[in-house]
């Protein structure tokens, strides 16, 4: 068992990252586009140049921090599931659990099978060693997939009236940002038990070493008194 501390937190650090710049973009690029109004007929104004480089910037930001994102939480989860295994028994292996989770649309939902069974046996491991304090708040990942799966709907859908359009232009941004948060929320509590349960872990451990170390030496010293007395 490996300490998973520092891969979780880039996870949540670049998860967040990508909460903030998606809510920067939600709420501030319909107040640019009215500020900065574009040309109609194609011409290079100083309006259309600070909303293309808006959106360039945003567009950048999002891209390096889901890159970073992808590779930070796909490491966390590979540790995630293999320190799990050395501990008790999960439904997947960490290639098949990284694997499945990075599959094109279904990936969300499967993802949501693996987090569940972790979360699952991540209790069962507390509740046995008396650790466990507060329960996994389950309707937050069932809140996650249901989310994402409107996300998905919504994306898949498509209108040939300009404002049914926007209305599932607004819908799907509004559950992508509650998606995430949602996500946010569950892995900030699971991080929290697996930095808890890797501490135990490790403590019960070095006890164990410590009571064999002690063992031997009392081995020792009782061959040294039999020596002595023969």
């Amino acid at each position: 068992m490996q300490d998973n501390t520092k891969r979780g937190d880039r996870a949540l650090f670049w998860m967040k990252a990508i909460f903030v710049i998606f809510i920067l973009y939600f709420f501030w690029s319909s107040p640019i586009n009215a500020i900065f109004p574009g040309a109609n007929d194609n011409a290079v104004t100083v309006s259309v140049l600070v909303r293309i480089a808006f959106g360039a910037v945003v567009s950048l930001g999002m891209f390096f921090a889901l890159i970073a994102f992808l590779v930070s939480f796909l490491s966390w989860l590979h540790r995630a599931v293999a320190n799990l295994r050395v501990i008790s028994v999960t439904d997947f292996s960490p290639m098949g659990a990284v694997l499945l989770t990075c599959i094109p649309f279904v990936g969300f939902f499967l993802h949501f099978w693996i987090f569940n069974d972790m979360v699952v046996r991540q209790q069962d491991c507390m509740q046995e060693r008396g650790i466990l304090k507060d329960s996994f708040p389950k309707k937050f990942l069932i809140g996650w997939v249901l989310t994402s799966a409107g996300c998905l709907a919504l994306m898949l859908m498509g209108f040939s009236n300009p404002t049914a359009e926007e209305i599932r232009g607004l819908s799907e941004n509004i559950l992508t940002v509650v998606g995430i948060g949602l996500y946010i929320k569950c892995f900030t509590f699971y991080i929290a038990h697996e930095r808890e349960l890797f501490n135990v872990h490790t403590e019960t451990l070095f006890r164990k070493r410590v009571d064999e170390i002690i063992r031997e030496r009392e081995i020792e010293r009782a061959a040294d008194q039999l020596r002595d007395k023969e």
